[in-house]
């Protein structure tokens, strides 16, 4: 069967363990999912994605709010289909970063001038300050904050909120090693808005905080992806993934430590990996040393910024690791970047071209089409967010 956003499966947690150590600023969480029964299909390097929920305290507050029966039905826009508000606001609707087209509909239910007022000036105002304060209004902070509506009607609330999206993690796994399991791994998000108010990631509190071990299912569905292992199990492999972005690698290494005891002759794997504090980040600490005692892993090689007064990166180690760094390259080794796009994705590629350009003797332009050709042949590939 083919499961999808229509169509998912219900995975059993199966387990969920904290791999953040006490005393970490991060609250990171390895979560194992039970597929027996699926058919679900997936390799190493693909993603899962998730169907979260709100959370029930919030939907349950916002209808007294706004003096709506939970049982009443509503329509999904598109789908033809008849649910509850309750369940429409509590899995299908998007309650907390609210659209545009949702805070004029408001503004234009409020029966006080001086709110319809002070909501004209401090959320649809213009300037990009109000539109991100705006975007980080929840449906309950306006609901306490601007008091004065008129009646609505359950069906006007859904037509102008956004559908809840899936949240898409890489495997954490192997299926060879995991048989009818998928592993994932969570940071949990938690901050303080504009307004002060705590916020809490819907997805990652869904997974981490809600769902009841043995017992709850999330709705879940695969997402193949283009980064993938090599066919070629002999080729080597270098897999750069600071923080959370290290998930994908504990499947590729788990892949090769089963190939080889079937017998397969594996090539060399290098991991370049990052945190904040040894003690408390170092994701997976035991299995990934283990696989390096064993030789699954041939270089290891670590980054915890804030472990001296210098901070370094995975970055640094790369540079410190330029002459044999650029031998496995040449060597058609396959580059592997996961983790966060706008910084590390960039400072990593930053240093690639670097490297090609002070051992390698590249200048800039032919060090650019170098990469650009290894990400057309699939030697260079990223999983980034």
């Amino acid at each position: 069967m083919v499961y999808s956003r229509d169509n998912p499966f219900p995975a059993k947690l199966k387990s969920r363990v904290r791999i953040s150590g006490t005393g970490s600023e991060k609250n990171v969480q390895h979560l194992v999912f039970d597929i027996a029964g699926s058919d679900m299909v997936y390799k190493c390097g693909d993603s899962i994605a998730v169907l979260p929920k709100n959370s029930i305290v919030d939907v349950a507050e916002i209808l007294d709010l706004l003096k709506i029966q939970p049982d009443t039905a509503v329509e999904i826009p598109g789908a033809r289909k008849r649910i509850s508000i309750f369940s429409a606001l509590y899995e299908h609707f998007c309650i907390t970063n609210l659209p545009r087209k949702f805070l004029e509909w408001f503004a234009a239910t409020m029966t006080d001038s001086d709110e319809i007022s002070h909501m004209d000036g401090r959320i649809l105002c213009a300037d990009d300050e109000c539109k991100i304060a705006a975007k980080l209004h929840s449906l309950l902070e306006m609901l306490k904050k601007f008091r004065a509506l008129r009646r609505v009607d359950a069906q006007e609330i859904v037509a102008n909120l956004n559908k809840l999206m899936p949240r898409l993690y890489s495997i954490a796994s192997s299926p060879l090693a995991n048989s009818n399991e998928v592993h994932i791994v969570v940071n949990v998000v938690s901050y303080v808005n504009f307004i002060g108010n705590t916020r809490h990631g819907i997805a990652s509190t869904y997974l981490a905080n809600d769902m009841n071990i043995g017992a709850d299912t999330a709705n879940v569905f695969i997402v193949s992806s283009m980064f993938a292992m090599p066919t070629d199990v002999s080729a080597k492999i270098i897999m750069i993934g600071p923080g959370t972005g290290v998930a994908p690698f504990r499947g590729f290494l788990q892949e090769r430590q089963c190939l080889e005891h079937r017998g397969e002759r594996i090539g060399s794997s290098w991991l370049f990996f990052g945190d904040r504090n040894y003690e408390t980040d170092f994701f997976f600490r035991d299995e990934f040393l283990n696989f390096k005692d064993s030789g699954i892993l041939t270089n290891l090689h670590l980054a915890f910024s804030r472990d001296q007064e210098k901070k370094i990166y995975v970055q640094d180690r790369m540079w410190e690791n330029r002459e044999e760094l650029w031998s496995w390259i040449l060597d058609d080794a396959y580059i592997y970047v996961c983790g966060n796009a706008s910084n590390m994705a960039v400072d990593v590629g930053n240093v690639l071209k670097k490297i090609a350009m002070e051992v390698g003797n590249f200048d800039e332009a032919r060090a650019g089409e170098f990469f650009k050709s290894l990400r057309r042949s699939r030697h260079y590939q990223m999983d980034v967010y």
